[in-house]
């Protein structure tokens, strides 16, 4: 018989692998406005990047959040068309009742591919989701593409977190923000790649897609602006997790001061992350309406 594990010792920070560190439980309200923030902030970039989509497609998002672009989805695909939203967390997704968009509790990791229709979607698409899956990623995008129809497209988008950076030497919060966050290792400390995003095009390739295309995006911006509000409030819940019991140490929460006190600031212009996009296709052709 196995000896019974202590379960008295507080986790230390090197216990704890990476992990969605935003999850709604007990924070619906904080995190309903936090994602409302990110679709004002990263929808029009995003709608941008889908353009492809047309009536009659059928359209997987992973890790869909509130919804905003599988609304958006369903309005490209038309009535003929049909958009499958998935999420670990439906909570909010679950407000949704549009005759042509299906809402799914599904990890894309774990779960079952027949519920979602292997083969089936002429577009599968994912936005700041798979940065979480630290390790796990090219296994995520790999299951992505087996939903896809020949010819159909993978597109994702994701940060270099690690890109984030005051602007002004002279402003008093430079060197405390650059001494918590160092360059990124900030994230390299709680098991995250701070500069996951470029790597896409080469997992896409790893995943067997073509065509691949890629861009990124980043722009200074102010303390106080939506961009920053957004930061703050995911700080904010990061170190909300921590404190419930996942490894936040009076060192930490002196990181979290130092990091999030600038972001009120107006004065305070940082340079925001480096989000990046990347587009692959499935080879092979898009079969005909009369042959699928």
């Amino acid at each position: 018989m196995a000896e019974p594990q202590d379960t008295s010792r507080v986790a230390e920070p090197s216990d704890l692998g990476p992990g969605y560190r935003l999850d709604a439980g007990g924070r619906q309200e904080a995190e309903d406005n936090r994602l409302s923030l990110l679709e004002r902030i990263f929808d029009p970039l995003s709608r941008r990047r889908r353009e492809m989509v047309r009536p009659g497609w059928r359209c997987l998002e992973v890790g869909a959040g509130r919804g905003s672009m599988a609304v958006w989805l369903a309005a490209q695909v038309g009535e003929s068309g049909k958009v499958v939203a998935t999420d670990i967390d439906v909570t909010y997704l679950k407000r949704l009742q549009l005759p042509n968009l299906e809402v799914r509790q599904h990890n894309i990791l774990t779960d079952s591919l027949d519920t979602l229709g292997p083969g089936s979607f002429d577009l599968v698409c994912s936005r700041l989701t798979l940065f979480w899956l630290a390790g796990k990623q090219e296994s995520a995008i790999r299951r992505m593409v087996e939903c896809l129809r020949p010819g159909g497209w993978v597109v994702d988008e994701d940060g270099d977190w690690g890109t984030i950076a005051p602007v002004d030497p002279s402003h008093p919060y430079y060197a405390r923000y650059h001494g918590a966050y160092r360059g990124g290792e900030w994230w390299t400390s709680r098991g995250y790649d701070p500069t996951f995003g470029r790597k896409l095009p080469v997992l896409f390739e790893r995943c067997g897609l073509e065509n691949v295309r890629h861009e990124a995006t980043a722009e200074v911006v102010r303390g106080g602006s939506p961009w920053a509000q957004w930061w703050q409030e995911t700080l904010e819940a990061i170190r909300d997790w921590e404190q419930g019991g996942h490894g936040l140490t009076a060192a930490r929460e002196e990181e979290y001061k130092a990091l999030i006190a600038p972001w009120t600031d107006p004065s305070f212009c940082f340079l925001n992350a480096l989000v990046h996009a990347c587009w692959g296709q499935r080879p092979g052709h898009k079969p005909t309406s009369s042959s699928s």
